[in-house]
C-alpha cells in the first residue's frame, strides 16, 4: 500500500513537472502596435489608415491606405537589431496601389483595366458604385479589361470601390481600393512590388519612425513613416476592429 501511495505521489509530481515545463514553453507572441490617428472622412467607406504591427520585434508588418486619396501600399520586412533602438529592415513583401495619378497605358471609352499579380487570377473582383449598386467580375489574367457603367462614374466627383479577395494583414478587413473619375481613365494596378529598398528604423517607447540613410535624386531610400505606440488594450482592439 505504501509502495501504491509512493507510485502516485511520483506520477502526481511528474504530471506536475510536465505541465509546468508546458506552461513555461507556451509564450506569447510580443506583439506592438503604432497607430496614427487620422481624421475619419464621411465621403468614403473605410478611414485612413497608418499603422505598424511589430512582431517578436523580429517582423514588421506598415500599412497605409487612405480612401480619399485613392492610396493602398503594405508592408512586410524582416528587424535585424543594431543597437537598443536602431534596426535594419530588409523587405520581403510589399503590396502597392498604383494608376490614379500616373496616364493610361490604353483608354477605352466606357471600361477600365485592373492590372494584378497572378496569386488574384480566377478570384472575384468586385466594384461599388457610390450609389450602392455592386457589380462582379472575374479576374481572368494578371491584365483585365472590366466594364463600367458610364451613368454612374462619369464626373470628378465619382468614384468606384474596387474589393477583390486581399486581407490587410493588420486589421480586420477586406482591402478595398479607390479609383477615382478621370477623363483619361487612369489604369487601377494592384501589384507587389518585385525589389524594394532595404531601409533602418528607431524604436522606442512611445514611436517608431523611419531613418534616412542614403539619398537619391533628393529622396531617401524605403518607406517613411513615423507614428505612436498605442498601449492600451482596448485602443488596440478598437483600431483592429473598426
Amino acid at each position: 500500500m505504501i509502495r501504491s501511495i509512493v507510485t502516485k505521489l511520483t506520477l502526481i509530481l511528474v504530471f506536475s513537472s510536465l505541465i509546468s515545463c508546458s506552461k513555461k514553453d507556451i509564450k506569447q507572441s510580443d506583439v506592438e502596435y503604432f497607430f496614427h490617428d487620422f481624421y475619419c472622412f464621411d465621403f468614403v467607406k473605410q478611414c485612413e489608415l497608418e499603422i505598424v504591427k511589430l512582431k517578436n520585434r523580429d517582423t514588421i508588418i506598415y500599412v497605409n491606405s487612405s480612401q480619399n486619396h485613392g492610396n493602398y501600399e503594405e508592408f512586410h520586412g524582416k528587424l535585424t537589431r543594431i543597437n537598443d533602438t536602431i534596426y535594419h529592415v530588409k523587405p520581403f513583401k510589399h503590396y502597392i496601389q498604383k494608376g490614379n495619378i500616373q496616364m493610361p497605358e490604353r483608354v477605352v471609352k466606357d471600361s477600365v483595366f485592373f492590372y494584378c499579380d497572378s496569386s488574384l487570377i480566377n478570384k472575384e473582383l468586385s466594384i461599388e458604385y457610390l450609389n450602392g449598386r455592386i457589380e462582379k467580375h472575374r479576374i481572368n489574367s494578371t491584365e483585365n479589361k472590366i466594364w463600367i457603367n458610364e451613368k454612374l462614374f462619369n464626373n470628378k466627383q465619382n468614384r468606384i470601390y474596387i474589393k477583390f479577395n486581399h486581407k490587410n494583414p493588420v486589421v480586420n478587413e477586406i482591402v478595398e481600393i479607390v479609383s477615382k473619375y478621370s477623363p483619361k481613365r487612369s489604369d487601377i494596378i494592384f501589384s507587389s512590388e518585385k525589389k524594394s529598398d532595404d531601409f533602418y528604423v528607431i524604436i522606442n517607447k512611445n514611436r517608431i519612425k523611419t531613418l534616412s540613410i542614403g539619398e537619391e535624386n533628393n529622396e531617401s531610400y524605403g518607406l517613411k513613416f513615423s507614428v505612436k505606440k498605442v498601449n492600451s488594450d482596448k485602443e488596440i482592439k478598437k483600431i483592429i476592429y473598426r
